[in-house]
């Protein structure tokens, strides 16, 4: 499978347009004080940067968006993401951060994209470094985690997912944005935890699916501060059972009132505060080994709320591991 993706570097790759890295100009004496000034931009062709802690990818693709019939523009989320990382304040001390390019979708090859990003993954995690894999559709998830599960043989790798809806959806055509867990539930038995399913957004079939693998979730109404002590005992139960924690953010499981531009919004989403609280017990248990943000649609974005959000992600994990 290597040699085959191998094959395909040329055509799904592309190095950064180092333009997306900047920001407020400083001076000598004030050194560098933003990400655009600490990110360290590298060709994939060169090889694994040495020394790195988080290793920045990029997943250029609305493919299976399209096939799921969503709205389209989520291609463009990578670049977005990337823009509104660089302008924030860095506060991260000597911690590395490289951008290793994109992975892009050619015409409608989603699962060359998916095996291109499996074997880069597989790779940076191999190397030590945390990825951080900036969607794109949801897509994201199958070959984020097949690059996963290549870099850890031998280990459990539990999947947390912040999103709206379950997509465990079986494939009946091709794969596409709503399948990906399911896909993944099929190959391997892995502890799949979905944080903020909407019963609006999935049918009955879908909850009896997510019954049939033995998927925990909880409901998005559950999905609150106040709440929080009752989840964080389950997260507690979910991580004593894997050795590392595989974290998705689907930017739709907001509220539309902090994340207008997604392909699929919805008003009943829950908070960022609630998301950040989440994610520090998380990162404080020393588990998580990989992360990606997905389905940011710019295009339907309002003021840049949903792109600094999810920037803002970012800046929370590279602080909290």
């Amino acid at each position: 499978m290597e040699k085959w993706i191998a094959n395909h570097v040329a055509e799904a790759y592309r190095t950064t347009d180092s333009s997306v890295w900047a920001g407020r100009k400083t001076t000598a004496q004030q050194g560098a004080q933003y990400w655009y000034q600490n990110v360290q931009l590298r060709d994939w062709a060169l090889g694994i940067l040495p020394g790195a802690n988080f290793a920045l990818i990029g997943y250029v693709c609305e493919e299976g968006v399209r096939r799921n019939q969503g709205r389209l523009g989520a291609a463009a989320g990578a670049k977005c993401l990337r823009e509104r990382v660089a302008r924030l304040a860095w506060h991260h001390g000597g911690k590395v951060v490289v951008d290793y390019g994109d992975v892009v979708c050619l015409g409608e090859d989603m699962e060359a994209a998916q095996a291109q990003l499996a074997l880069m993954v597989s790779q940076v995690i191999a190397a030590g470094q945390i990825p951080i894999v900036l969607g794109g559709g949801h897509d994201v998830a199958y070959g984020h985690y097949t690059g996963i599960r290549a870099a850890t043989e031998g280990k459990t790798v539990g999947i947390i997912n912040f999103d709206a809806h379950f997509d465990l959806r079986p494939v009946t055509d091709r794969p596409n944005s709503g399948t990906p867990f399911h896909q993944i539930l099929n190959e391997s038995p892995v502890d799949y935890l979905a944080l903020g399913i909407q019963r609006q957004a999935n049918t009955t079939e879908l909850f009896e699916v997510a019954a049939e693998y033995g998927v925990e979730y909880v409901l998005a109404q559950h999905c609150r501060t106040y709440q929080l002590p009752t989840i964080v005992k389950e997260l507690e139960y979910f991580l004593d059972r894997n050795d590392h924690v595989y974290l998705t953010i689907d930017l739709d499981g907001f509220s539309s009132a902090y994340a207008p531009g997604v392909s699929a919004p919805s008003p009943y989403g829950f908070s960022p505060a609630f998301v950040m609280a989440v994610l520090d017990f998380l990162l404080a248990s020393g588990k998580v080994i990989a992360l990606d943000v997905a389905e940011l649609n710019p295009a339907y974005d309002a003021d840049g709320s949903t792109a600094r959000l999810g920037a803002g992600l970012v800046d929370l994990v590279v602080g909290g591991v």
